[in-house]
């Protein structure tokens, strides 16, 4: 994206597309479409991005005139809405979907949908590629492997590139820590460094792939630069770790104030919660990106960023 162009950000005050903004809002013309400005402080450079505050489901075709890139971010972000409100991921992942790709349709700019790995729920074969099947475990990542059919739809019917990128558990500085519902990795980042006990499903004895935020941004300007269109891609570290390592890492990293515990899984989890994870991670790859901050080097930016 050498030349400077106009970009749409759903969601881009939460923590993948307020990253994402700052990335991009430095040689383009960003704006951001964000349901709350409350995270308006994770803006580095707040002057030079347009924000406004409404819901995905509430877009229209004047909101996306003129845009060259439209990246969709907004989404709920876990499992739990199910027992809460459970046409809240209705709404924000499908019917949202939908409602920007229909004010897409008459401009036609590239669009990126940014999806999650949780679409592929259990997966009996490890590593996953793009190829492999999807059997969402939940309703959150049932209804973002919806709306990955429907941005494959109305790419096809209206003639607009359309690109979609599975991203692997991201973490990393910017995301909250104190809720075990989103961010669970900086939420027992912050206990360690705070030497709080620490809890962990079946004593970390699963592996997992983790992302560190700056990578999975540069994977999706990556994907928006030179995906041709209509391709996905999976986007993660590529090298599985166990669990139980991050931890010891962690418990090293800050000076082992915290005890580490084993507790299983609630019986909600157990149904909803995905077990191992690797990703192949060979397609995006070949676009030219590869991730730079490994397991370690990440956590230790993470505890920076937090302080003391």
């Amino acid at each position: 994206m050498s030349n400077a162009m106009n970009v749409l950000i759903t969601g881009g005050l939460g923590f993948i597309g307020s990253a994402l903004t700052n990335r991009l809002c430095r040689e383009h013309q960003v704006t951001v479409l964000t349901r709350s400005v409350k995270g308006r402080a994770r803006l580095r450079f707040p002057e030079r991005v347009r924000v406004r505050e409404g819901t995905v489901e509430d877009v229209t075709a004047a909101d996306c005139a003129g845009m060259d890139l439209v990246v969709h971010c907004a989404s709920t972000v876990d499992n739990y809405n199910i027992r809460t409100d459970p046409y809240l991921d209705v709404r924000t992942n499908c019917a949202g979907t939908i409602a920007l790709l229909e004010a897409c349709k008459e401009h036609k700019p590239k669009f990126l949908f940014v999806s999650t790995f949780f679409v592929y729920g259990n997966a009996p074969n490890l590593p996953v590629d793009e190829q492999s099947p999807c059997e969402p475990l939940g309703l959150y990542p049932a209804t973002k492997l919806c709306a990955e059919q429907f941005c494959k739809i109305y790419g096809r019917l209206h003639s607009f590139p359309v690109n979609i990128c599975r991203l692997t558990n991201v973490y990393g500085p910017g995301e909250a820590f104190d809720n075990t519902k989103k961010g669970a990795f900086n939420y027992l980042i912050r206990k360690a460094q705070l030497g709080e006990p620490i809890n962990v499903y079946r004593g970390g004895d699963f592996f997992r792939d983790y992302l560190y935020i700056d990578d999975a941004v540069e994977a999706l300007v990556t994907v928006a630069e030179r995906a041709p269109a209509g391709e996905l891609y999976l986007a993660g570290y590529g090298e599985p770790v166990m669990f139980k390592d991050l931890m010891e890492c962690l418990h090293r990293l800050t000076g082992r104030k915290s005890s580490i515990g084993s507790i299983d899984p609630p019986p909600f989890h157990q149904v909803v919660g995905m077990r191992n994870f690797s990703a192949n991670i060979s397609k995006i790859k070949a676009l030219g990106w590869a991730p730079k901050v490994g397991y370690e080097e990440g956590i230790r930016r993470t505890l920076a960023s937090y302080g003391s």
